[in-house]
């Protein structure tokens, strides 16, 4: 016996990162089954799915305009099935835009850009949602508490800080306190184009960008093609330890004054009602951000020489203005971020991209990165040279620099043993 259930309570299956089957009939009664990659909810009674190349459903939906789409719980793969009646299809406005900025982080993390274009928003009026296979059981979770005290404390605890460094450090400790968020980041508008397409597309759109299942983006940009691959190069380029992750632009009149980043090890876990939320943490986060002004970053006098660092590539040694610094593995991996920050301007990195950066040759296995970050703060720390490493959320850091930098590097064609 099939059993009806309110849209509402499965908001957390739709935008889930899973494709959704979706079946029409012809106008000669022939069923066709095409998978969309995206069914978002609007209201207590019509959802949306995207539109996009390949999808062969329209013609089908403005000839019989019934269907049905079978969606999933991630969590526990529970399935339900959607009966659906089409209404109209939406080019522009207010959902049309934000679907369009979700598919757009998706095709970022592939090379079909074309193929996942969204072409429209087709709207449906949900006449039944019923449960068709029950999954595992959640475990029971403690009373969730109310969202408008954790944003009253979160208003309160950006109060506080005095600089803007204080308020990103503020933001990223009270997000896991408050909300669980542990992988979190604040990007600098210098940062932005060095990062994800989900980043880029917060800011360009100024939208809040949630990418549910990051592992899937190859899986979705498969189905808006009904599987077909024209290229052969649907390569997924995203960070595949995260199995979610949200954007949020921070926005201040008509600048974007950064990027709030989170991601999840858990699939889904930054959509729904969460959403929402983002939207008024990064609202609360911008202002905070903006009333301390610009990150304190002391300018150098007019007539100061820049920074002189040179690296030795016998032993990995780095001197700053003819003074060691240090050498071996950590002076790799500070030569190496050295060296993105003078051709991008970069100035955050992750764990993750030092681990698989090959110039710094880190030993596979056991590498002890995060210890050799450790000792590379700490001897920065403890000598003036200028070049500053602070930790600014969870395996990420700043690389910070008083003045304009030369690097030079000494070539050997001996080189020693790396440690």
């Amino acid at each position: 016996m099939t059993e009806v259930v309110d849209l509402e309570s499965i908001r957390d299956c739709l935008r889930a990162g899973l494709p959704a089957p979706m079946a029409t009939c012809s106008a000669d009664g022939t069923p066709h089954i095409s998978h969309i990659s995206q069914v978002e909810y609007l209201d207590r009674e019509r959802v949306a799915t995207s539109r996009q190349p390949f999808n062969r459903t329209l013609p089908h939906l403005q000839s019989s305009p019934f269907s049905q789409a079978l969606v999933v719980r991630p969590t526990t793969g529970e399935q339900f099935r959607l009966d659906l009646r089409y209404l109209h299809t939406a080019t522009a406005g207010e959902e049309f835009e934000a679907m369009r900025a979700n598919v757009e982080a998706i095709a970022s993390q592939t090379e079909q850009d074309a193929a996942l274009r969204l072409r429209g928003l087709d709207v449906h009026r949900v006449l039944r949602c019923t449960r068709v296979k029950r999954g595992l059981s959640e475990p029971k979770r403690p009373p969730t508490p109310d969202p408008l005290v954790l944003l009253e404390q979160l208003a309160r605890r950006l109060e506080r800080p005095t600089s803007h460094e204080e308020v990103t450090r503020e933001l990223i400790d009270a997000l896991e306190d408050l909300f669980g968020f542990r992988d979190a980041a604040v990007i600098a508008p210098g940062d932005i184009e060095a990062r994800s397409g989900l980043i880029r597309t917060a800011a360009s759109r100024r939208r809040v960008v949630v990418t549910a299942n990051i592992a899937r983006a190859r899986s979705m940009a498969a189905a808006v093609t009904d599987g077909e691959d024209p290229d052969g190069a649907l390569a997924v380029t995203g960070q595949a330890e995260a199995r979610s992750a949200a954007a949020v632009p921070l926005v201040v009149g008509k600048d974007v004054i950064g990027v709030l980043h989170l991601e999840s090890p858990k699939p889904s876990a930054f959509g729904g009602r969460t959403e929402g939320l983002l939207r008024i943490v990064g609202a609360h986060a911008a202002a905070a951000l903006a009333a301390r002004g610009a990150p304190a970053r002391p300018l150098a006098p007019d007539g100061d020489p820049p920074i002189e660092l040179v690296y030795y590539e016998a032993d990995d040694t780095v001197l700053c203005d003819s003074a060691y610094i240090v050498k071996g593995a950590p002076g790799r991996i500070l030569w190496s971020m050295l060296k993105a920050h003078a051709e991008s301007g970069r100035t955050q990195f992750t764990n993750r991209e030092l681990r698989l950066d090959e110039s710094i040759g880190l030993p596979p296995g056991n590498d002890n990165l995060e210890s050799r970050l450790l000792a590379l703060r700490r001897r920065l720390a403890d000598i003036d040279c200028g070049v500053t490493l602070e930790r600014v959320g969870r395996g990420r850091l700043e690389l910070g620099l008083e003045r304009p930098a030369e690097l030079t590097e000494v070539p050997t064609g001996v080189p020693q043993a790396r440690r």
